[in-house]
């Protein structure tokens, strides 16, 4: 098969669906030796380095200098060109890691994370307003298969467009078994030096956006501060749209001296934060997914989180759950994983466990199975 890949998402911050694709293709890139793969990048002014892809047994990589904005505009709103178009042959199956189809002349599959954009339109960023929400029902009627990246998001798929079941399959996201390995208690001690974090601290990682919630976050470490003084809350991840107001709140509540936030981290010291605080808590009101639950549990902290959406079924029974519109009942969650050692213990243990069952391997495989049964489907 010829397999073309739209690296877009992956060529800035390695967040959300960047994570995703990059972990796909390395993943693909060791177990499949068949198929051709075709990668494509385009942007003006970015480049796209090439010790970020990795070596396939076929591959062709190419980076081209169409402006985002244009070539967005093209495919989503003219369906030209075609990606086959770009490397001047035939594709059998083109893979998009987001919910709108990239034309081509071959069979093409979408991957849906979440549909956050419909739910609360009015927290989505611009892209998403102008692109998603009004080519999504065109996309999904086009597309031959569509991967949902959790069982919560294949029911709203099902209930909300015109598809056939047949098409639409479940694919767990992996985690990076690096935040399961041994980091040392030295580097650890440096890294809370060097970011003046306290030995006690709650975190927090995703991008700073209204659907995670941060407001009600700040509201209940405000309960919590003022019964554990000590403690400090973290918040790390791209700087979005919710970071003013945010700020706003903490600085109104006199928090600043005791909420730490901190920018884009890469994957090392990501771990090193995991590994440096206290508890993780995840207050977000939606996720088709939610990548940092498994990534914490991975580095053996104990997890809070909200009880909506895709949360539960990816953590299953290794997070105490609480209302994420209730901040007393996040501090209570937060207040009992601080105070009961006994608690803690159960949900580290629990929550390694549970990180173990989710491997970007076995994506790679399901993924590879389902480009298979697309292409050949009913031959």
């Amino acid at each position: 098969m010829k397999i073309g890949i739209d690296l877009r998402p992956f060529l800035r911050f390695e967040t959300g669906v960047g994570t995703y694709i990059k972990n796909l293709i390395f993943s693909l890139s060791d177990r499949d030796m068949e198929n051709d793969y075709y990668l494509f990048s385009s942007s003006l002014k970015q480049r796209f380095s090439p010790s970020k892809i990795p070596i396939f047994n076929k591959m062709h990589f190419r980076d081209f200098h169409w402006p985002v904005k244009l070539l967005n505009f093209a495919w989503y709103r003219l369906g030209w060109p075609t990606i086959d178009a770009f490397f001047k042959t035939r594709l059998d199956l083109t893979h998009s890691p987001t919910p709108l189809i990239c034309p081509t002349n071959g069979k093409a599959i979408v991957t849906v994370h979440d549909l956050f954009f419909m739910d609360f339109p009015y927290m989505a960023n611009r892209e998403a307003r102008k692109f998603f929400l009004k080519n999504i029902h065109r996309s999904l009627q086009l597309s031959h298969g569509v991967i949902a990246v959790s069982h919560f998001i294949k029911k709203q798929l099902l209930e909300r467009f015109q598809i056939d079941e047949e098409k639409v399959k479940v694919i767990y996201h992996g985690v990076d078994q690096e935040f399961s390995s041994d980091i040392s208690l030295e580097e650890i001690k440096n890294f809370r030096a060097s970011h003046s974090l306290p030995l006690r601290s709650i975190v927090f990682v995703g991008a700073m956006e209204p659907r995670k919630n941060l407001l009600n976050l700040v509201k209940a470490f405000r309960i919590v501060h003022s019964k554990e003084p000590d403690v400090s809350l973290v918040i790390a991840g791209r700087r979005g749209s919710a970071y003013p107001l945010l700020k706003k709140n903490i600085d109104k509540n006199r928090l600043h001296a005791r909420v730490k936030i901190l920018d884009y981290l890469s994957s090392r010291d990501l771990k090193r934060l995991y590994r440096a605080g206290t508890l993780f808590v995840f207050p977000s009101l939606c996720e088709g997914f939610g990548l940092p639950l498994l990534e914490a549990m991975a580095s053996g902290m104990p997890i809070a989180a909200s009880e909506r959406t895709a949360l539960p079924e990816i953590a299953g029974n290794a997070a105490l759950y609480f209302d994420p519109e209730k901040p007393e009942e996040i501090a209570f969650r937060i207040l009992e994983l601080l105070g009961d050692g006994d608690l803690r213990r159960k949900y580290i243990e629990s929550g390694r466990k549970r990180a173990k069952e989710f491997e970007w391997g076995k994506t790679a495989e399901s993924t590879l199975d389902f480009y298979h049964s697309v292409v050949y489907r009913g031959e």
